[in-house]
């Protein structure tokens, strides 16, 4: 590979090449990844003339664009009409950025979300007495005070203000000038091998942007779209039932099938995997052929893996899911599997998911060495082998259940929520059975989880890990936490009780309640009777987890 050429292109320059569609994305790039936030503060930066790093770009001829990502999100898709490309290799994100400055599309990011360009803004008036107020601000435009960044690039830019004062117009014509000279750093790169615009994504991202085992092997496998395709898999998840934040745990999956690993050796890693299917690829063109066989195969095996635990585990959408990397190891058992598992089979999955959620296994040090000991467990259940799930690092109630806060995204908070879900958890009002779904069980929606006990009444004894641990959490749509507000259980329970005694019973049983006679729920006191009730409703969540998975998963007093 050539020494790299450095430049420097104003954002006026940089402009004219976005309009000529001389940019291409190459398969091995990431989609669009960046929030709203992280768009306001580049141009922000920009403003106050500071480094943003530079433009990595690998210049090829057209007969490389079978490379070009077709669907280029959130840039504009290159023109055939170009001579030459220009692969942006580093710094997409910094380059679409400044490309909607100037069109303010709407466009999702790879996690769904939506983001309104035009809604970028110059602040025309900081605030006083804050230290470096932020310039560049993503709110909704207002006159005078936000400008969209659209209208002060625009070459009509006079006629789009919202006033003529000298004063005002002076402010919109600096920030102008400040964004359109900026000076951005460009390398280019010529004459390298797809080996090496590989390798040189890996070692510049992992710089900045936290780089995956994924990231690794797609710009390992320029040979095919695998990315595409990984993207295409989790767009059907996302279409069918719920959204994936990245496409990571559809190649750990992906590894795992189709490096056929033993019953006694690990699988290679990603990266490895990665380059012996390139070598192949590029060796014999019938490797391709079978490539794509497996894939079908295992896109069947990974969708029906998010089907199972959809329907029979409760995983009503992402925020539920305790580990994505859990569809990974049981799209194994459905790749070698492609039926339905028998009752068998079915119990010991119960037993690796209510054991895997709980117990965290997927995070920390020992997640690879789990993930592996999993695989290998699902592959000889798939042969019919009578293994089983086999769970020896047992929870401390107090410390790993207790103390667990509702808010937190851990694979415990969810697995939880996932056992609430599984009790059919009813209205206090009528009795009948509350629809769960993405409406209700989401953690976007949190509105639907509340506190036994008001987070109001016990603020001023506990501190917040007390009152938001997952022992005071229950569903309770708006409807019946509105009648509540800040009542403590003891009164607005009793009303419930007294309406019905024995409806009451079966819903507080389906929210793990504990409402017997002496419960924490009645007594008087604050302090005392939420300690009461906590140390009651634990053993009852205990216990409900262990008969979800049918086996002991937490240690005994």
């Amino acid at each position: 590979m050539k020494p790299p050429i450095l430049e420097k292109w104003s954002i006026r320059t940089l402009r004219n090449h976005l309009q000529a569609r001389r940019f291409a994305v190459p398969k091995l790039q990431r989609n669009f990844v960046w929030d709203s936030g992280r768009a306001a503060k580049l141009l922000d930066s920009m403003y106050r003339d500071m480094p943003i790093g530079s433009i990595f770009l690998w210049e090829m001829d057209r007969k490389s664009a079978n490379l070009v990502r077709q669907s280029a999100d959130v840039l504009p898709t290159f023109s055939s009409q170009n001579r030459d490309i220009w692969f942006v290799i580093d710094g997409q994100q910094r380059l679409s950025v400044i490309y909607q400055a100037f069109e303010a599309q709407v466009r999702d990011n790879d996690a769904g979300r939506r983001i309104d360009f035009g809604r970028l803004c110059f602040v025309v008036n900081p605030e006083k007495g804050q230290d470096n107020p932020p310039r560049v601000v993503y709110r909704k435009p207002v006159d005078k005070e936000l400008v969209p960044i659209r209208d002060i690039l625009a070459p009509d830019w006079k006629r789009r203000m919202p006033t003529a004062t000298a004063v005002f117009l002076s402010k919109i014509r600096d920030c102008r000038d400040k964004l359109l000279s900026y000076p951005l750093p460009i390398v280019i790169v010529r004459s390298a091998t797809l080996d090496e615009i590989g390798e040189v994504f890996i070692r510049v991202n992992s710089q900045g942007m936290r780089i995956t085992s994924a990231d690794r092997a797609i710009a390992l496998m320029g040979a095919l779209d695998v990315r595409a395709m990984a993207h295409e898999l989790r767009q059907k998840v996302r279409d069918d039932v719920f959204a994936l934040g990245s496409v990571d745990p559809i190649l750990i999956g992906f590894n795992l099938v189709s490096e056929k690993p033993s019953l006694d050796q690990d699988p290679p890693k990603l990266d490895v995997m990665a380059r012996r299917w390139s070598r192949e690829l590029q060796r014999d063109e019938r490797e391709k052929e079978r490539f794509r066989q497996v894939w079908h195969r295992y896109q069947k095996a990974f969708l029906t893996a998010v089907d199972y635990l959809h329907h029979r585990c409760h995983v009503y959408d992402e925020t539920y899911l305790p580990s994505a990397n859990m569809l990974a190891t049981l799209s194994v058992f459905f790749f070698h599997h492609p039926g339905q598992p028998n009752g068998y089979q079915a119990a010991e999955i119960r037993k690796w998911f209510w054991a895997t959620g709980a117990a965290q296994r997927y995070t920390g040090r020992g997640y690879h060495r789990n993930i592996v000991s999993d695989a290998r467990l699902f592959v000889s259940l798939a042969a019919g082998a009578k293994k089983r799930f086999v769970f020896k690092e047992l929870l401390d109630p107090v410390l790993d259940l207790q103390a667990a806060e509702y808010a937190s995204r851990s694979a415990r908070t969810r697995a939880f929520f996932c056992l609430l879900a599984s009790r059919k958890p009813r209205y206090l009002e009528n009795g009948e059975p509350i629809p769960l779904g993405p409406a209700v069980a989401s953690n976007s929606n949190r509105r639907d989880r509340h506190h036994v006990f008001p987070q109001g009444q016990l603020r001023k004894y506990f501190p917040k890990r007390g009152y938001n641990s997952l022992c005071n959490i229950c569903f309770l749509v708006s409807r019946d936490n509105v009648k509540i507000g800040m009542k403590l259980p003891r009164s607005y329970l009793a009303e419930y009780r007294d309406s019905g005694r024995q409806q009451f019973r079966r819903v507080m049983k389906s929210h793990l309640i504990p409402v017997g006679p002496e419960s924490g729920v009645w007594q008087r006191g604050v302090v005392h009777a939420f300690k009461k009730f906590r140390q009651e409703r634990l053993t009852l969540i205990r216990t409900a987890f262990e008969a979800a998975a049918g086996i002991r998963l937490f240690k005994r007093a």
